[in-house]
């Protein structure tokens, strides 16, 4: 074995130990007791749609669907849950996604913000073919000038995957989603 391809093992080994996996798909009751699905309805707005839980032969993967509808000042569905990482340092989030070719986002939330429409929006777009996608939290983008510009992962205290923006029919989903 050349000395290049045990480097790449050993890479490809210590970028798995230092990750953790935030869907946890294997447990179903925890799963969908941890993870809650919001639209702008919450709001007034007149979005609709679902997660669920799909059980393939190939492996199980989270699907979001809905109307996302600009309409009446909307325009987002997500499925969200919290999260508590105090004291554990990570840099960003991988997430292994397809669906309806369009752009979706990762929103967070942190111990900073305080009303429900402050986040952190990191940008992905997905193709019908499954790919990985890797969003350092220094490339998140604050939705609000007077936020704080960064955060760090032991601030976070929700995540959510989110179709919104525009008016369209959004299919995501998502087999893999971990911090790095």
């Amino acid at each position: 074995m050349s000395f290049r391809l045990v480097i790449i093992i050993i890479f490809i080994f210590v970028n798995k130990i230092n990750a953790m996996d935030i869907l946890q798909k294997n447990n179903l009751e925890n799963f969908s007791q941890k993870w809650d699905f919001i639209s702008d309805e919450v709001m007034g707005g007149l979005s609709t749609g679902k997660f669920e839980l799909i059980k393939d032969a190939e492996k199980d993967f989270i699907r979001l669907t809905g109307v996302v509808s600009t309409k009446n000042n909307g325009g987002f569905i997500q499925f969200r849950s919290d999260f508590d990482f105090t004291n554990q340092s990570f840099r960003g989030i991988r997430v292994k996604a397809r669906g309806y070719p369009s752009e979706y986002y990762i929103h967070i939330r942190t111990t900073f913000l305080l009303m429900p429409w402050q986040y952190y929006s990191g940008e992905f777009s997905v193709s019908e073919d499954w790919q990985v996608f890797e969003i350092l939290f220094d490339d998140f983008k604050k939705s609000n000038f007077y936020q704080p510009s960064k955060f760090g992962s032991s601030e976070i205290k929700s995540i959510g995957f989110v179709a919104f923006g525009k008016d369209f029919e959004p299919k995501l989903d998502i087999i893999e989603a971990e911090l790095f």
